[in-house]
């Protein structure tokens, strides 16, 4: 191709529409540069997939043809000679219906997933349109192109929702969409050997008369196994009637506000001392020992506090409430107004967690949410955090 020919091309174009709804089309020669001007044309061919249209010798084209995709191209006489082909794609009987979304309805925290748009047509075909769109996403992620990447989230709420938004090139705007980020975290906290725990309950705009706590003994070689403190429990202590020093778990206040917090002191020592390890290792009444003669029995050694919560009242803004969780070794504990607080003796463990609930208004345990559970063995003073432990939120 001479020069000549490339210069002519780059001056003219093609102008239409890539989709007609109908049979009939219409295309016509745009000429981009003042050095190239209509006066200029002497002759045009106009070619459709590919064969020369005959009857067409002008700036426009029009015409109609089979329902389908097709090309359609022209060439141009000027003094200079005849120019390159210029082309271009279109497709009749068809038109655009709405975008969709294929979007996933929930994620893990940690995850990655493509996120597409398609662009849909009359004639049933659809094109997929994600590279691009630009998305967005509310918090707790990112997107690279059209892959959204979830943050991990040191909430321990079971689900999390954010808000995806696609923008099309032409200006159009799905969403925003909700998608679930389902927590994956279920942590197993290692304590060391501790005398005292304090849970500590807060809230910010739960519900009218705020959050009712329930803690208590499960699983344990004791007469006070299934044995609870707060509301609509057995009451204030475990066992009942003891005051700070001598319970085994103690609840001092109830909280009836929207806003506010609860506080449960786990006393572990006093515990163990009224219900000392068994380390009695077998009976001996046997002549061919047993495996199990030579250790200790860990079932009554083991024991488990169960946490629980549940809103009361009618629901205000959030779902959200935190739990934090303090040890301390040696010293004793007192209460300062509704705070407990240990003197003389150290701080092991000090984090604070958060966690999400519907449920609500009721006094029945099975109805209360389930967030965990302290798992102690008596023998070996070794203890654990489980978290996000139990039914459903």
């Amino acid at each position: 191709m001479s020069q000549n020919t490339c210069i002519q091309t780059s001056r003219f174009g093609i102008g239409g529409e890539t989709l007609f709804p109908g049979t009939a089309f219409q295309f016509e020669i745009q000429f981009a540069s003042s050095e190239l001007m209509a006066s200029d044309v002497l002759a045009c061919e106009w070619f459709l997939d590919g064969i020369l249209v005959d009857s067409i010798n002008s700036l426009e084209f029009t015409g109609q043809g089979y329902c389908g995709d097709h090309i359609v191209a022209v060439r141009i006489l000027t003094a200079d000679g005849w120019s390159g082909l210029k082309t271009m794609a279109f497709a009749n009987c068809k038109s655009i219906l709405a975008s969709q979304i294929d979007w996933p309805a929930s994620l893990k925290e940690g995850s990655s997933s493509p996120f597409n748009v398609f662009r849909t047509f009359t004639d049933g075909t659809k094109f997929d349109i994600s590279a691009s769109c630009t998305f967005t996403v509310s918090d707790g992620g990112y997107f690279e192109g059209n892959i959204l990447h979830v943050d991990y989230n040191p909430s321990l709420a079971p689900v999390k929702m954010i808000e995806v938004t696609a923008h099309t090139t032409d200006g159009e705007v799905l969403g925003p969409e909700q998608v679930a980020i389902t927590n994956i975290d279920k942590p197993v906290i290692f304590i060391e050997d501790f005398d005292y725990m304090v849970v500590r309950y807060s809230w910010q705009n739960g519900t009218t008369l705020g959050l009712d706590v329930a803690v208590g003994f499960e699983n344990t070689d004791s007469d006070v196994n299934n044995q609870y403190v707060g509301y609509g429990q057995l009451g204030t202590s475990v066992p009942f009637g003891r005051n700070l020093q001598d319970a085994y778990l103690y609840w001092p206040n109830d909280n009836t506000k929207e806003s506010g917090e609860e506080s449960v002191l786990i006393n572990l020592k006093k515990f163990t001392q009224d219900f000392a390890a068994n380390d009695i290792k077998g009976d001996f009444s046997y002549i061919d020992f047993a495996r199990s003669d030579f250790s200790v029995d860990d079932v009554k050694n083991l024991g488990d506090i169960g946490l629980y919560a549940i809103w009361r009242g009618k629901s205000e803004q959030s779902e959200l409430f935190k739990v934090q969780v303090t040890t301390y070794k040696g010293g004793t504990m007192q209460l300062q107004g509704s705070q407990f607080v240990n003197q003389t003796g150290v701080m092991l463990y000090n984090d604070e967690y958060i966690f999400s609930t519907k449920r609500a208004n009721s006094n029945q345990l099975d109805a209360y949410y389930r967030l965990g559970k302290l798992r102690f063995n008596k023998a070996t003073k070794r203890s654990t955090i489980e978290l996000y432990d139990g039914a459903p939120n």
